[in-house]
């Protein structure tokens, strides 16, 4: 198949520094080598996501990720954030518009004055009011901090997308390594069951003086050896059944079902890959729309020492009698201009401009780093694919040679044409090509799914 284009992992170094893209945009970055573009598009909705599931055709594994999917705290909790960062974007995005506020004041006061000997008088007070306030966004400043916050927005939903496909992928993982532990576990039941019988007969011909007390006693050890094996997988199976039940929300009572055997791979990938599926990667966008929010915030604090132009206004009555509040004849307004500008701040101005510019480099670093590890992530999945695959295969042959070679060991065992520890070396040889065979198919969907959430999502 096409290997994606190396310089593709450069693309980070020509991330533009104007301003932040909007919302439901993306970010363009120039590949340095052709002066193509890379776009890094906004993530797929949930089903999308985890589609890949459906390709090990395994209906246990999509109802597993159902369950996780739903009583998951760690979901609930990114969900959660993306609430707050939405009622943050409204928040930003409210100031642009004018704010009103209604009062009602009562006051009553009491006075001395000297010139009239002291004599107390007591006045009161009602005012109702209607004021009203705007801000003329005229420099873009407010727009910047609304961009901003859509942008944290968008960062915030990614990460609830980029958690959903990364539980899709441990339950996928846990899963597929259960049924690796309970057909490791059914492999060595089946070993030690067989050996067991064979010990049986060895007993009865020892009896009657036909093989060695050497014989015996090394096949004994090897019985025990094999009946240790069958508990060591037994603690491992339970262990992975536990694994699992905790990324399920419930107890680890270990009684998960583990009957299924091991899906196969089906189908290919398929051939020329293109670039374009990891820019589709949740958690790549969520750091270009992390990475575009600083960028806002940047043209923010580079403008905050030019004016800021406001208007205020109000209107209302006020009376010394409450019962006139709601005559028009005691109606009051007023309506004001407000245009000032920072002439000295001690620094602060400037340094908040530094802060935004160190806040705009680290977000790009950042950002830079993920979009390598997401191409390393491919790159590594696609080689380990046709490495496994060849592993596999030469597996397979050894297993079935290996096999063959330990019946054929018992029969001349039988005849007296090798001795015990032949026969015992080939049976050790066939069960642990049978139980590597085992593993190399599990790492096979292991990567496979390393593969889908690299690329995040299907191959389409």
């Amino acid at each position: 198949m096409n290997r994606i284009d190396k310089w593709l992992l450069l693309l980070s170094l020509g991330m533009l520094y104007g301003c932040a893209t909007a919302p439901i945009e993306v970010q363009s970055v120039a590949n340095p080598k052709d002066g193509k573009d890379f776009i890094v598009s906004g993530p797929s909705e949930t089903g999308s996501t985890i589609k890949w599931t459906t390709r090990f055709g395994d209906d246990t594994l999509n109802q597993l990720i159902d369950e996780a999917l739903a009583s998951n705290f760690g979901l609930d909790a990114a969900e959660a954030q993306a609430r707050a960062a939405e009622a943050a974007a409204r928040i930003s995005g409210s100031f642009k518009y004018p704010s009103l506020s209604l009062g009602l004041n009562s006051a009553r006061q009491q006075s001395r004055f000297s010139f009239l000997n002291f004599q107390k008088i007591e006045t009161e007070s009602h005012a109702l009011n209607l004021g009203s306030q705007w801000e003329f966004d005229v420099w873009g400043r407010l727009k910047d901090s609304h961009a901003s916050g859509l942008a944290n927005l968008e960062a915030a939903a990614a990460d609830v997308e980029a958690l959903k496909l990364s539980i899709a992928g441990q339950v996928a993982r846990s899963w597929f390594n259960l049924l690796e532990a309970e057909r490791q576990w059914q492999l060595a039941v089946d070993s030690s069951q067989s050996l067991e019988q064979k010990l049986k007969s060895l007993d009865r011909r020892y009896d009657r003086g036909l093989i060695s007390s050497l014989d015996l006693r090394l096949t004994r050890a090897q019985a025990a050896s094999s009946r240790a094996l069958v508990q060591q997988r037994k603690t491992q199976l339970n262990s992975s059944k536990r694994a699992l039940e905790v990324l399920l929300g419930r107890y680890p009572s270990a009684t998960q079902d583990s009957t299924q055997t091991l899906p196969s791979m089906g189908n290919d990938i398929p051939p020329g890959l293109s670039a374009e599926l990891v820019a589709r990667r949740p958690d790549l966008y969520a750091a270009e729309r992390r990475l575009a929010s600083t960028l806002a915030q940047q043209n923010n604090a580079s403008k905050n020492w030019l004016p800021k132009l406001s208007l205020t206004g109000s209107t209302g009555t006020t009376s010394s009698e409450l019962t006139d509040l709601l005559n028009s004849d005691f109606s009051v307004w007023s309506i004001a201009g407000d245009l000032a500008s920072n002439l000295f701040a001690a620094g602060r101005l400037k340094s908040e401009r530094d802060q935004s510019q160190a806040l705009v480099d680290s977000q790009l670093a950042q950002y830079r780093s993920t979009v390598l590890t997401a191409f390393q992530e491919v790159e590594n999945a696609l080689s380990s694919e046709a490495d496994l695959s060849q592993l596999n295969e030469e597996t397979v042959i050894a297993a079935r040679e290996n096999q063959k070679a330990e019946d054929l060991a018992w029969e001349q065992y039988d005849k007296g044409l090798i001795d015990i520890t032949t026969l015992l070396d080939a049976q050790r040889r066939a069960d642990e090509s049978a139980s590597q065979l085992i593993t190399i198919q599990n790492q096979r969907l292991q990567n496979r799914i390393n593969l889908h959430l690299a690329l995040g999502g299907d191959f389409e």
